[in-house]
């Protein structure tokens, strides 16, 4: 009897442990997710928050102290280190083996001078430079338009050479991001990898797309740019004439023109006898709106009736233009989402930027409808509807 109960107690003891370890594991599995997604969300919300970069996300902290390291040059010191936990107004994050989270930047994708940006500018065009694999050597990233804006790292506890006793050690990629199958976490441009937890590696990985993170970044310049129409309208009594499409660089407003580009500069009034329009009321544009080019992205329309001289308007189409068979809209812009695919857009194709083409990419009756697409990242119609304006 002592011996069965001596070898129940040791079982039990066995089946306690295994299960509290199990327990152990799943907490810190679900601790480190959390604090993955709570980075990756506070990373979009930053990008499409920013006042002076919608878009741009912050440097990598080099130094441990949770806020990114200051542009030096109009580029970040470096493309990889810890989440800026600070920055991003973020409690200390932790993995499940209490090490702080790592993070890597596309270069395109950092913050810039906002009126002269280089090395380009930084709008839904833009795509991430950041390559991710499995184990196998199989991108991640081969859906169409996917490529990656950031990366997003848990470290886990070290492994094999990795030592994290100085501050050098501490501040170094290598003592706690992994190599695996010839990637290395470590190094920005090889490619980075998303693995299974093995003796050699043990990180855990969260990337950011371009078609997570654009479409909210669009939401914001679309709200930017419905401000500066109405405040046009208010102050003038009419919205600006379009940019005739592939005909011109410049983005000026061309006088009858009621399709094209959204104008840089509303006040050209090239071909009319009228005086020159005025252009956009001072600061209803922020300087990244035109800085990042964002006007060669927005197709826009306005109604005849809402013109400056709708006399001499005979062929813009309809007193007001109708959406989704809707008569009375005063004037509207789409928003493109990002390119689809590998595909590299031209100003003359509106197809390249509207998913729709039997809708809206020859609108000459003035009728438009909202992208059929139910995708997150994709077309996306804004429009003014208001009193009749006879």
């Amino acid at each position: 009897m002592i011996v069965i109960v001596i070898m129940v107690v040791a079982i039990a003891a066995i089946l306690v442990g295994s299960l509290s370890y199990s327990a152990l594991n799943s907490a810190r599995q679900e601790r480190t997710s959390s604090a993955l997604a709570q980075a990756k969300d506070a990373l979009l919300g930053r990008a499409a928050s920013d006042d002076n970069m919608p878009g741009s996300l912050p440097c990598p902290d080099t130094n441990n102290d949770g806020d990114e390291e200051p542009i030096s040059g109009n580029v970040c010191p470096n493309y990889i280190g810890r989440l800026p936990w600070r920055t991003l107004q973020l409690p200390d994050l932790r993995d499940g083996s209490g090490e702080r989270l790592w993070y890597a930047l596309s270069p395109d994708f950092r913050k810039h001078d906002p009126i002269n940006p280089t090395p380009s500018p930084l709008n839904s065009d833009t795509k991430g430079t950041l390559l991710v694999y499995d184990t196998n050597g199989t991108s991640l990233l081969t859906q169409p338009g996917y490529s990656a804006v950031a990366a997003i790292f848990a470290p886990g506890s070290p492994l094999g050479p990795q030592t994290r006793n100085t501050v050098a050690e501490r501040n170094s990629a290598a003592n706690y991001l992994d190599a695996d199958n010839g990637r290395d976490n470590s190094i920005v441009g090889p490619g980075f990898i998303a693995g299974n937890k093995s003796d050699v590696f043990n990180d855990r990985l969260l990337f950011i797309t371009t078609k997570e993170l654009m479409p909210l970044v669009e939401q914001r310049v679309a709200g930017v740019v419905k401000v500066a129409l109405d405040t046009y309208y208010a102050t003038n009594g009419y919205y600006p004439w379009a940019d005739l499409m592939g005909a011109s660089i410049e983005y000026n407003s061309d006088y009858g023109l009621s399709r094209g580009w959204l104008p840089k500069d509303a006040s050209s009034n090239s071909g009319s006898t009228h005086p020159n329009p005025p252009n956009w009321v001072p600061g209803s544009l922020p300087s990244w709106f035109d800085g990042n080019q964002w006007y060669t992205l927005i197709y826009y329309s306005v109604a005849r009736n809402y013109t400056s001289w709708p006399a001499d308007c005979s062929s813009c189409g309809n007193p007001t233009l109708i959406v989704n068979g809707t008569d009375g809209t005063r004037v509207l812009f789409f928003m493109p989402g990002t390119p689809i695919g590998t595909l590299t857009r031209t100003i003359n194709n509106l197809s390249d930027y509207l998913e729709d083409p039997a809708n809206n990419d020859n609108p000459g009756n003035d009728s438009y409808s909202t992208p059929a697409s139910t995708a997150f990242d994709r077309d996306r119609l804004y429009w003014f509807t208001g009193t009749w304006k006879p």
